[in-house]
């Protein structure tokens, strides 16, 4: 009796080892990018900030953002990418003309002239792409198999608390489904204005 009280005891030991593990390893997934029902990891969120400066050829609205699965940087304002990226979606947003400089905290719809309530001075999305099968060589993209929120129609909506963004998005079209979620950090890229 007493070897099956030590054998139990190291199996649960054991088991909540293997337990434990898992749960960390889960934290790493920040968010989940679905397209046409093939749901794909978001682990790293990067942005380029609102111009804040004084020269009128940068729009004070625009702000750019990339989920995606591994690393991504600027040098020179050439994107270098992780060779494990295997899906990444970035975005072209735009706040409203009353919060230039910053990410305000609303839903951006995708630009859509034909409504007859949408306006230039209300926060959108000018560009998003998604892209999954992603081919990273030398830390440059190749080829990925790719949808454009210029064909879709949706929004996003995104929060910020402190340094924690809470972005969830979603579009579609007759052929396409695509939605998800990241809640994280995004890592400033440091654009050179």
């Amino acid at each position: 009796m007493k070897k099956y009280a030590l054998f139990l005891a190291i199996f649960i030991a054991l088991l909540s080892l293997s337990c434990s593990s898992d749960d960390s390893n889960s934290s790493t997934n920040l968010g989940v990018l679905t397209v046409n029902g093939q749901s794909f990891p978001l682990t790293k969120g990067f942005i380029i900030p609102n111009y804040t400066g004084n020269n009128p050829s940068y729009n004070p609205r625009r702000f750019y953002f990339i989920l995606t699965n591994d690393e991504v940087s600027l040098i020179n304002n050439q994107y270098i990418y992780g060779n494990g990226i295997k899906q990444l979606i970035n975005f072209n947003m735009y706040v409203s003309s009353t919060h230039a400089g910053s990410v305000e905290n609303t839903t951006y719809p995708i630009y859509d002239t034909s409504d007859p309530n949408f306006s230039w001075d209300n926060a959108y999305i000018d560009h998003s792409g998604i892209n999954t099968n992603v081919v990273i060589q030398n830390n440059s993209y190749v080829s990925s198999t790719s949808l454009s929120s210029d064909d879709l129609d949706g929004q996003a909506t995104i929060s910020k608390n402190d340094t924690t963004y809470t972005i969830t998005f979603s579009f579609s079209n007759a052929q396409n489904t695509v939605f998800g979620n990241y809640t994280g950090p995004l890592t400033d890229l440091n654009y050179l204005y």
